[in-house]
């Protein structure tokens, strides 16, 4: 046997497979899809206005009977027409289904601030659930506030309900810069439907625990929508949001304000 040949042959078999398997795995993951092409910038008619400064974005923290709080994701503050406020996060960063772990209250605060941290036990309104990017609008948490809370924390609802495509739109990272600073991240508005919207941020980043941080205006300087979902695509990531016209609606339209451990219990 020619063992000179048969070394050059591996030398060359080997790259080629793993080259293949890679190839594999990136269409697997999403990260090999390229995106769709980027809208034009639209006609924005509704007023310009000033960007947040304040943390607007909140890490989200649960804690279940017998357990200590832990770290499941992120949320915001939304200030409402009549002036009451809500705390927004989504469905599937908790369980409230399992009633031998039981969910007593979730906390929202500033990553990194252990001293500006609120504490919520009651839901504003059913809660709503995951399933899937196909309708984002129905992965929901409201939050009943009894307390105050400073007023560069409030994010304000864009009058439109949603972005228009092409627009330029701001994440507000719940998770900060882990200093207690803000994390901010651009992108812009790919497609807009009824239950949901979708941005392809500029550049690629982990969105773990991202969920449930709020997406702005960059015209208009006011939310809308929530982080539901992200995808890979080819060095960026696509996010999915819930829009803010339909949290505002379900919202004014709540008239049921269920404990955390009475929406547990009812699961038995």
């Amino acid at each position: 046997m020619n063992i000179r040949f048969v070394i050059k042959a591996l030398l060359m078999v080997i790259p080629l497979a793993i080259l293949i398997s890679a190839g594999w795995v990136l269409a697997r993951t999403g990260f090999a899809r390229i995106p769709d092409p980027t809208p034009a910038p639209p006609t924005i008619l509704v007023p310009q206005g000033e960007m947040p400064a304040g943390s607007v974005g909140l890490q989200e923290w649960a804690q279940y009977r017998n357990e200590p709080y832990r770290p499941v994701g992120s949320g915001f503050l939304l200030l409402l027409g009549g002036g009451e406020v809500v705390g927004v996060t989504t469905a599937h960063s908790v369980s409230l289904s399992d009633p031998n772990h039981r969910l007593e209250r979730i906390a929202l605060g500033i990553a990194g601030r252990a001293e500006q941290r609120w504490e919520f036990e009651t839901l504003h309104g059913p809660p709503g659930r995951s399933v899937g990017p196909n309708n984002l609008s129905a992965d929901y948490l409201l939050l009943e506030v009894g307390q105050a809370i400073e007023e560069d924390l409030l994010l304000v609802p864009d009058p439109r309900g949603a972005p228009q495509p092409g627009e330029r739109v701001t994440l507000y990272s719940g998770l900060g810069d882990g200093r207690g600073g803000l994390r901010v991240l651009e992108g812009t508005v790919q497609s807009v439907e009824e239950k949901g919207f979708w941005v392809l941020m500029d550049r690629w980043f982990s969105p773990g625990q991202m969920s449930g941080s709020p997406i702005v205006s960059q015209h208009t300087g006011q939310a809308v929508g929530m982080v539901v979902v992200g995808s890979p695509r080819l060095g960026r990531i696509l996010l999915g949001a819930h829009p803010i016209g339909s949290l505002v609606d379900l919202a004014e339209s709540a008239t049921d304000f269920p404990t955390m451990s009475e929406m547990s219990s009812e699961s038995r």
